[in-house]
């Protein structure tokens, strides 16, 4: 059978550009959206584009610990035993003051970017111990450079981008003994749909603060996350991949 892999939050942007990475190297995708109905359309337009089996699933990852089981139920329905693991899906958070932010929605924030990815790292590697399947089993999460290069009024954001971080290094030392890798992708500014919706002048004046002068695309996130995924990345576990255009080295010091 063919090597399939789970993207959550996976319909746009940066999310969608990975799973058509999978597709295009012939992996089976499940991709998932907070709307059911939206990651089945876009798992039918990704299908007859690619020719590979995708498969859309519901999933709100602020309630991961109430659809976590059954997600991984519904690609068990179809057969499948994920050889990787995308955790993509986010709550960007709000702008706001922490003096006077809405609690719930910090909170949220937290819940959806970090219990978010741990409820399913959880599961896809109890599964994949189950199918053994464990010694080529990988497991990848989105975090971001704000985990370390913080923003002002995004504390919620940037904490859970911290979280995700340790959390990678942690479940890395917990699963190694089964031979899951678990890694980090950390991008700086995507263009994603903002940019295009954003005023051109302020589009460029944000991309000339990136050394390289522009964005990451969605494609170029998607070939770091296919390498930690693959044999290409050898023995690589509770590693971070920084993808930013050299903005972190800007902060290091070094440019």
């Amino acid at each position: 059978m063919k090597k399939s892999v789970l993207v959550t939050g996976a319909v746009r942007n940066t999310g969608l550009g990975i799973a058509e990475k999978f597709l295009q190297e012939g992996w089976t995708v499940f991709l998932t959206s907070r709307n059911a109905a939206e990651a089945e359309t876009k798992a039918d337009e990704l299908s007859a584009v690619y020719h590979q089996e995708c498969y859309g699933l519901g999933y709100n990852p602020l309630y991961a610990k109430e659809e976590g089981e059954l997600l991984f139920q519904k690609i068990a329905d179809r057969g499948y035993t994920l050889d990787s693991l995308v955790c993509n899906a986010a709550d960007l958070g709000r702008w706001q003051n922490p003096l006077d932010v809405d609690l719930q929605a910090w909170e949220n924030v937290l819940l959806t970017n970090v219990v978010g990815y741990f409820v399913p790292a959880r599961i896809a590697a109890r599964e994949m111990i189950r199918a053994g399947k464990a010694s080529t089993g990988t497991i990848i999460f989105i975090g971001s450079i704000n985990c370390r290069d913080a923003l002002p009024e995004r504390s919620a954001y940037c904490a859970s981008k911290g979280a995700i971080r340790s959390m990678t290094k942690a479940l890395a030392l917990d699963f190694a003994p089964y031979g899951i890798r678990v890694n980090c992708v950390m991008p700086g500014p995507i263009w994603t749909t903002r940019y295009d919706e954003m005023d051109p002048q302020e589009a460029a004046k944000r991309e000339s603060l990136v050394p390289l002068g522009k964005a990451s695309t969605a494609a170029q996130i998607a070939g770091g996350v296919y390498f930690f995924a693959t044999d290409a990345s050898g023995n690589a576990t509770g590693s971070s991949l920084v993808m930013d255009g050299g903005m972190d080295s800007i902060v290091a010091g070094g440019y």
